[in-house]
């Protein structure tokens, strides 16, 4: 078990390496004043289509259709524009996009799978020793530690797991975080229901134009 932990502790700082170091998907381009014009003109000719009040601005994000190609979204943080763009990880200091996804990923069931398997020693430690049945003051200096540090794995396992879920979800239905929450600022995103007569306003829907599927979108991300 010893052996088992300890390699996956460097399997996981490896990769942390790997993935701060990486590059997820930056796409270089000759000026960035006529790329920024560029998407801005697009997106400002998709907006006249719609009423005022369903307006959408999208002035640092490339569209489908524009210079940088599909599914390139701007990076704030990182002032420079991500293919396959997810969201900026403030823990690993990059963007996760379409060359570093499948890490992140690994990653976090690596993550999962190394502190589950630190709850499940450092309990039977607990039980061993009688931790639990001593008072505080006959509780050892290890013993405190085994305690507050499990304590802290089943908090980050309990926030971990709903944030791998949440990913998991993203990859089935083959939507990125940054488009399922900024949506609106993405015209491919957008269902414009035309009102009904009598009525002075559109309604704008949210739609998935790259969901092929499950099976296809879980191979899209793995890159088959």
């Amino acid at each position: 078990m010893d052996i088992a932990f300890n390699g996956a502790i460097t399997m996981l700082i490896i990769g942390l390496c790997s993935i701060m170091s990486s590059n997820p998907g930056l796409v270089t381009y000759g000026s960035s004043d006529e790329l920024v014009e560029s998407s801005v003109a697009e997106v400002e000719a998709h907006n006249r289509i719609l009423e005022p009040s369903a307006s959408v601005l999208c002035h640092e994000c490339p569209t489908e259709g524009s210079v940088l190609g599909r599914r390139v979204r701007y990076c704030r943080i990182c002032k420079g524009y991500i293919k396959g763009f997810d969201h900026h990880c403030p823990a690993f200091g990059n963007c996760i996009g379409q060359n570093n996804h499948v890490l992140f990923m690994v990653l976090l069931v690596g993550f999962l799978s190394t502190e589950a398997s630190y709850v499940v020693c450092s309990s039977q430690f607990a039980a061993k020793s009688q931790i639990v049945d001593r008072t505080r003051l006959e509780t050892s200096l290890s013993g405190n530690l085994a305690i507050s540090t499990m304590l802290f794995s089943i908090f980050q396992l309990l926030w971990q797991a709903v944030f791998m879920t949440w990913h998991i979800y993203c990859i089935c239905f083959n939507i990125r975080t940054d488009e399922w929450i900024n949506w609106e600022k993405y015209p491919e995103f957008q269902d414009v229901v035309h009102s009904q007569q009598g009525q002075s306003f559109n309604e704008m829907r949210f739609k998935n134009p790259y969901d092929k599927g499950i099976l296809q979108n879980v191979k899209e991300f793995l890159g088959f």
